[in-house]
Order: C-alpha cells, then sequence, then structure tokens
C-alpha cells in the first residue's frame, strides 16, 4: 500500500502527494493507506489534513483500491468524508478501530470495514462489549506491528503471528469457535482486497 499518513502532512504534503501519484501509475498495489486524520499528536494542519485524504480518496476510487483509514481523534470528520465522497466506487477499512456500535454500524452503512487488532485484548479499551453489537460482516483482523500487540504481548513489539490472540478474544467475544472467527474475518479481508 502507499499514502501519505496524517501525521507526516507538513508544509511539503502537495509535493509528497505528487511523488506519490506519479508512483502509483508505476506499479500495482494493493490500497490506498493509511491515510486520514490525527486530531492527537498535532492540529496545526487539520485542513490540510483533509484535503490530502480527500485527494487520497480519490484516487481509491480511480484505481479501485481499499483505502486504509487512520482516524485518531478524528472519527467524526473521517466518517463524514467518506460518507460525502461514497458514491459506491469507494470501499476500505476504518484502521484501528475504536468507536461505538453505533459508529461501527454508520461505517458499515458507507461500505467499509473496520479492523480489530490488539485493542480488543486490553480490558479497559471496552472494544470487547463493542464487538458484540458489530455485524460480523464488516470486521476484518489487523495487527499495526509493531505497535498495540495483544495480551499478553503488550509493551512488545507486536508481529502477525500475535493475531492468534486477538481471533481468540473475537471468537469469545462473538461466542464461536475460533475456526469460525477466522473463516468470517478471513472472508472479510478477501472481499475487501478484492481477492
Amino acid at each position: 500500500m502507499m499514502g501519505l499518513h496524517p501525521c507526516s502532512v507538513d508544509k511539503n504534503w502537495e509535493n509528497e502527494l505528487k511523488w506519490m501519484e506519479q508512483l502509483l501509475g508505476e506499479r500495482k498495489y494493493a490500497g490506498i493507506g493509511e491515510v486520514g486524520l490525527d486530531y492527537y499528536w498535532d492540529k496545526k494542519h487539520v485542513e490540510a489534513q483533509k484535503l490530502a485524504f480527500t485527494l487520497q480518496i480519490e484516487w481509491a476510487k480511480e484505481l479501485q483500491l481499499p483505502v486504509i483509514i487512520h482516524s485518531r481523534d478524528s472519527l467524526e470528520d473521517c466518517i463524514q468524508i467518506v460518507g460525502e465522497k461514497q458514491d459506491g466506487r469507494l470501499k476500505g477499512v476504518f484502521h484501528c478501530f475504536g468507536g461505538s456500535a453505533d459508529d461501527a454500524k454508520r461505517i458499515g452503512e458507507l461500505g467499509f470495514f473496520i479492523g480489530i487488532g490488539g485493542v480488543l485484548t486490553y480490558k479497559k479499551s471496552g472494544l470487547s462489549e463493542t464487538i458484540k453489537f458489530v455485524d460480523k460482516k464488516q470486521v476484518v483482523l489487523e495487527t499495526d506491528a509493531p505497535y498495540l500487540s495483544p495480551v499478553p504481548y503488550r509493551g512488545k513489539r507486536n508481529e502477525p503471528a500475535y493475531l492468534k490472540e486477538i481471533v481468540e478474544m473475537l471468537a469469545s467475544c462473538w461466542e464461536m469457535t475460533v475456526e469460525e472467527a477466522a473463516a468470517i474475518t478471513t472472508e472479510n479481508a478477501l472481499k475487501l482486497f478484492g481477492g
């Protein structure tokens, strides 16, 4: 995948996007991302983040690629922008989902998936309760490696091998077998990435 992360949107963002647009024409990519909005680290480039996000959404539609959305402290604005740009050609995933069941429903209505990772295993996150009310057809698993390792690896470098802990927790939340939860999320990932 390729995209300009919102935390990298600075005074040179337009030049970086021109370079990325050129690269998108030179080879095949699996998606546009991780792109979106981040109001946690720095709010001085919010308008530029929105412009960069919108442009990259347009690339995703033109290239028929999924967009992987980073939405730290900005979920409402991300949902709004996706809603404005959704014309039936846009698909993707809200990466590291941490919103409410209502947020997940709104995201699903836009034709998007939610990415569930190690945070699901954190007792204080509340995500293990929220996920019980989310449509199973819109959930994909992710690692966010090297960050957000699941329990019992929290605080250590995350890696794809730890998906086992995430799917085990998800299966417990959904009251099904690990194999059933893995099959559902794998099918969803294949839909997302056109497999």
